[in-house]
């Protein structure tokens, strides 16, 4: 039976993941690359990392160490400059983040834990771009299977130019590592909610049906609450469930 994160691991793995994504979202590159591979490899162990249809891996983006991998993924079309290329449904930028490998347990386990640790001080800090909780806004949580879903928004200085200040996210296991999945608007292209979130769980998917052999990432058959409360109420036509909408938590 796995053994529950401690706080200590989970503070620590959520800390990295956050600093790779603050360290690595610096944009597209200057050049174009010639080709728009659908996917990538990254960390020591392989990590795949791929997206929805018409979304393919920006090479000048990507950062890999070994221990820890960073990809920027956008609309295929404009990463190999051809228009013959398949474009997104809907446009946005995504990254994903893999985290350096731990022992000490499993993201999963943890879930329900999650939605206060990221309204502590402590996580709304590390969410920020710029380290100060106070520009950090969550506005909905929930649980996706094994994946912990985040919807926030961060008014500091922003990592990745021409994005909007929120943005959806998805933290779940791949083996010993954590992936942290991203969704962010293109500042001149508002995406609906319901655009978002289903951008986010074709990434997940993606990234899941990429690592078969991964434990503990079967597709879920529906999403589930991240945290009971009486004032949870239904997320239109799916089965999301909404916690602390627009809520405001500085400590």
């Amino acid at each position: 039976m796995s053994t529950p994160i401690s706080d200590v691991t989970v503070r620590a793995a959520l800390a990295a993941a956050c600093l790779l994504l603050a360290a690595c979202g610096g944009g597209l590159g200057p050049g174009r690359p010639a080709a728009a591979p659908a996917d990538v490899s990254v960390t020591a162990d392989q990590i795949v990392v791929t997206g929805p249809e018409g979304f393919c891996v920006d090479p000048t983006a990507t950062r890999d160490t070994g221990d820890t991998g960073f990809v920027l993924l956008g609309n295929c079309a404009a990463i190999a400059n051809s228009r013959r290329a398949v474009q997104p449904q809907s446009p946005a930028l995504l990254t994903a983040a893999i985290s350096a490998p731990s022992e000490g347990g499993r993201l999963a386990d943890s879930l329900s834990d999650l939605d206060g640790f990221f309204r502590s001080p402590e996580g709304l800090a590390l969410l920020s771009r710029a380290g100060d909780p106070a520009s950090v806004q969550i506005l909905e949580t929930a649980t996706l299977g094994d994946a912990f879903l985040l919807h926030a928004s961060d008014t500091s200085a922003g990592a990745i130019e021409g994005v909007q200040s929120d943005y959806w996210r998805a933290y779940m296991d791949v083996g010993p590592r954590i992936a942290t999945l991203s969704v962010l608007a293109l500042e001149d292209r508002a995406l609906e909610r319901a655009q978002s979130l289903d951008i986010l769980r074709s990434f997940v998917s993606a990234v899941q049906a990429a690592n078969p052999v991964t434990p503990g990432l079967a597709p879920p058959p529906s999403v589930a609450p991240a945290q009971a409360s009486p004032r949870n109420l239904p997320l239109e036509s799916d089965l999301l469930w909404n916690v602390g909408l627009f809520r405001r938590i500085f400590g």
